[in-house]
């Protein structure tokens, strides 16, 4: 009988061929799932940065006092703290450049305004839009922009350039 020989220096190669071949697949595989993660991820944070809202820019009035009238013409006095919410940082540069014209806007509504207004919600209501107009009138009177000579319509539109105010906030509100 014959007796069967194996040749184990084959067998050892066939082995090591297939070893190699299972690490580098292996290896194949872990860096694709490498990439493929890589790119989720990147994918993910790009959304997330572009879903954030714009931080919000204020310029802050530091509060004042107002001598004013109420109905039996008793002498009242309002004191204001406001902060003004602006569209962007060109137009912070522009309100901050006629903040005073802004505050004495402020002034002279308040003082326009009864004290009765002042203190109810719906009056607060109706001077902040006061507030918010008086203030973008202000900027745009004391600012005007210049159209743009070679635009092909220069007519001016209510954007953020022409309506910097967004909001006004009311940070002191006290009626004496």
């Amino acid at each position: 009988m014959a007796a069967i020989t194996r040749d184990p220096p084959a067998a050892r190669r066939r082995t090591r061929k297939t070893s190699r071949w299972l690490v580098m697949l292996l290896g194949l595989v872990v860096i694709a799932a490498g990439a493929a993660g890589g790119w989720h991820y990147w994918q993910r944070r790009q959304a997330t940065a572009a879903a954030a809202p714009p931080q919000p820019i204020y310029v802050v009035i530091k509060p004042f006092v107002v001598t004013t009238l109420d109905d039996n013409q008793a002498t009242r006095f309002v004191q204001v703290g406001v902060d003004l919410e602006v569209a962007d940082k060109a137009a912070k540069a522009r309100v901050e450049q006629v903040l005073p014209a802004i505050q004495d806007a402020i002034r002279l509504q308040i003082l326009q305004s009864k004290v009765s207004e002042v203190t109810s919600p719906q009056g607060v209501e109706q001077l902040r839009k006061l507030l918010i107009a008086q203030a973008n009138s202000t900027v745009n009177a004391v600012l005007p922009l210049r159209a743009d000579p070679h635009a092909p319509n220069p007519k001016p539109n209510q954007t953020a350039a022409t309506l910097p105010v967004r909001n006004v906030f009311f940070t002191e509100l006290v009626v004496e």
